[in-house]
């Protein structure tokens, strides 16, 4: 509704509104003819009648001026052309009391964005302005001649109250294709020259099979003070209760905060007319000497009430402040977090980090980079855990180029203490207070190789390190809190201590090695890494991984960007006994006959997760413009056990510009096949979305749930 009063309130500002100097000195007439009738105090303006005034000018066939009754009446023709372009046309035009009071009859209006209104009469005084049978639609057609436009909005009387700065709407009417849709009895809004004002916002209505009926009403309230402002909703959830929420917003000079607070009764897994209650706060500012700081906090007093009624899907919340540093050489951060899990098989689990201090010190050169790496925290109730450890670590590289060989020499070393003050009774070793000193030592060799075959051109850089890490021997009685689903993969196959993190340092001695390969051909390019590590020697324990063998599965990754159209990508983790893939994911996309298309497969060996069953999955989605129409397609299959289950599909229709029709409407519909939920409260569900925007009135969605 903002844009309709934004674009009739153009025209309730824009009528002339002279003062008795303006008429004497600002107000300029001219005519074809003039004739004055002294004794009558009549003056009659014929044939091209123009009235021009600072913001608008009058145009007429003639006007008749009566000076001892003050009114002047425009017939014949009549226009007012703004300063914007907006033209207004009407029947008769009758101004008086010095030009400060108006009647207009029959009057139409089309703006410069091409709307336009219609209404039987206008009446404009100081105070007021009002339209009687007002009509508007911003579709483009014939209006003026009765042209029915794809929807237009209809209002008994429109005021607008100039002291108030308000509009207000009586027995407002929502016509689409000439069939009235909604039905308001009354609205107000602000007009264009208020930036705020409290209030009541677009309600909203929707119906699905759990809840029947259900609506929206939003309240606008804001105070003197511009830096904050907020927003009352009452959530009614049909037959299954209501829901009250309180949103907050406040701006800083350097920053913000924002919060919601629900309350209400609704029917939970728990009980019916079940007392709910949630909160959420979210908060960034700038502090002092370039720190930063950033919060968020959640909390409900029941598991599934905000999931199920689609206030927020998340299955846990993290509520932590945090505040950091960053300069050009240093990183410096403080933490608490407190997890609080939603599903039933993690209740076990919701760590609470209270706090957690690092600070890392970067020092570079051209052939020398070094990290200085301090820690502390204490997390209590991970998993039956709670431990306090501190940390200190620093690491070396030194490079050493030459036209053999590029060497890379790394050193790091690292004191860890520890007090673990609680175990979870599956874990009955007693130590408490440990200490763990850590020196790790590798060499990198690598080289760049560049070979040109006439039009093709490959580049291979095979990689080879030596690394030995020596640690006090923790392993067994330190828990792995930090790299437990630990794998080899690209991205750390060249770290001294791949396990990374703090908890899970092991003495033994590896061999790394991998080839990475890009070659530039007539079909496309191509990149390409293959890679193991070996255990020489020590141990490769605490991590979920079964197989914990010398050798690691082999590393591949594979893309081939071909073209706009097919392009591929692989990755895969491969037995180094058998090849047999442990993990695989393979993805195709691209641009075919101007139709998106994406497919994603992925494999999941139990083994290296600790699962009782492989995992498998396939994701596909295609796309279509048509006339800026875009049609899309996605689904996900669960491919286990040697089936094909459908998990997920959707199926959408919308329109890529503001308006389809007329340049007024747009009309979006989606289907959602949900079969499948993590979550023990939030059943599986077929949902219907339909979705109506308005060309400066707004979206109204209709939805449906089976």
């Amino acid at each position: 509704m903002k844009f309709i009063i934004l674009i009739l309130s153009f025209f309730l500002f824009s009528v002339p509104s002279y003062s008795q100097d303006n008429a004497k000195n600002d107000i300029k007439f001219t005519s074809d003819s003039l004739e004055v009738d002294e004794k009558k105090n009549l003056m009659i303006a014929k044939g091209n009648v123009v009235i021009k005034s600072q913001n608008e000018t009058i145009k007429a066939d003639k006007v008749l001026y009566d000076k001892k009754l003050d009114k002047a009446i425009a017939t014949g023709n009549i226009s007012i052309i703004n300063n914007d372009g907006t033209v207004y046309e009407m029947s008769e035009l009758t101004l008086t009391n010095e030009f400060k009071e108006i009647l207009a009859l029959t009057l139409f209006a089309q703006f410069i964005d091409n709307s336009k209104i219609k209404a039987s009469k206008f009446f404009k005084t100081n105070e007021k302005s009002i339209f009687i049978n007002g009509e508007y639609t911003p579709c483009d057609c014939d209006f003026k001649n009765n042209e029915k436009p794809l929807w237009q909005l209809n209002s008994s009387k429109i005021t607008h109250d100039i002291n108030e700065k308000t509009l207000y709407f009586k027995n407002v009417v929502l016509k689409i294709f000439n069939f009235p849709i909604f039905y308001f009895p009354f609205l107000s809004h602000p007009d264009p020259s208020v930036k705020r004002k409290s209030g009541f916002l677009t309600p909203t209505w929707s119906s699905s099979s759990r809840n029947g009926f259900q609506s929206s009403i939003p309240y606008y309230f804001v105070t003197n003070n511009e830096s904050w402002d907020s927003t009352f909703t009452n959530h009614n959830k049909g037959k299954h209760g209501y829901i009250n929420q309180l949103n907050i917003r406040k701006k800083f000079s350097s920053g913000y905060l924002e919060s919601n607070l629900f309350q209400g009764e609704l029917d939970t897994k728990n009980e019916n007319n079940d007392t709910v209650f949630a909160g959420n706060l979210n908060l960034y500012g700038e502090l002092e000497s370039n720190w930063h700081v950033e919060a968020l906090a959640k909390y409900t007093d029941q598991d599934t009430f905000m999931k199920r009624y689609n206030f927020d899907t998340s299955l846990n919340y993290k509520n932590y402040i945090k505040t950091s540093k960053i300069s050009e050489n240093s990183i410096s951060e403080i933490e608490w977090y407190k997890y609080q899990n939603l599903e039933t098989d993690s209740k076990n689990n919701q760590p609470n980090l209270q706090p957690s201090i690092k600070h890392k010190l970067f020092l570079n050169n051209q052939d020398t980079n070094s990290e200085i790496s301090l820690s502390a925290h204490e997390i209590k109730n991970d998993e039956g855990y709670n431990i306090q450890r501190w940390s200190g670590s620093g690491i070396v590289e030194y490079k050493m180029f030459n036209k053999f060989v590029d060497l890379i020499l790394s050193a790091e070393t690292g004191l860890d203490l520890y007090a673990i003050k609680t175990r979870p009774s599956t874990d009955t070793n007693d130590n408490k207070y440990l200490d763990r000193f850590s020196l790790g030592l590798s060499i990198l060799s690598k080289k760049d190789l560049f070979y040109n075959f006439g039009e093709y051109n490959f580049l291979i850089t095979p990689k080879f390190q030596i690394s030995s890490m020596h640690s006090t021997d923790r392993k067994d009685v330190i828990p792995n809190r930090d790299s437990s689903d630990f794998r080899n993969d690209h991205a750390n196959l060249f770290l001294t201590n791949q396990y990374q993190g703090r908890d899970n340092i092991q003495t033994n001695q590896k061999i790394d090695f991998g080839v990475d390969n890009e070659l530039q051909t007539g079909i496309g390019s191509f990149s390409f890494f293959i890679g193991q590590s070996q255990r020489i020697g020590g141990t490769n324990n605490n991590i979920l991984n079964s197989n914990s063998n010398r050798q690691s599965d082999f590393i591949s990754e594979l893309t081939w960007e071909i073209s706009e159209k097919y392009n591929v990508s692989y990755n895969a983790l491969l037995d180094h006994h058998d090849l047999e893939e442990n993990y695989t994911s393979f993805e195709l996309f691209g641009k075919l006959s101007g139709i998106n298309y994406n497919l994603i497969h992925r494999s999941l060996d139990k083994d290296i997760i600790n699962d009782e069953n492989d995992r498998e999955e396939l994701k596909f989605s295609i796309g279509k413009k048509i006339f800026d129409v875009n049609l899309s397609y996605s689904a996900r299959y669960d491919l286990n056990n040697n089936e094909t289950d459908l998990v997920y599909e959707e199926i959408s229709l919308y329109y890529d510009l503001e308006y389809m029709f007329d340049n007024c409407l747009s009309i979006n519909f989606s289907y959602k096949n949900n079969k499948a939920s993590s979550d023990r409260d939030i059943l599986p569900e077929n949902s219907y979305f339909l979705t109506l925007k308005f060309k400066n009135l707004g979206e109204y969605g209709i939805n449906s749930l089976f």
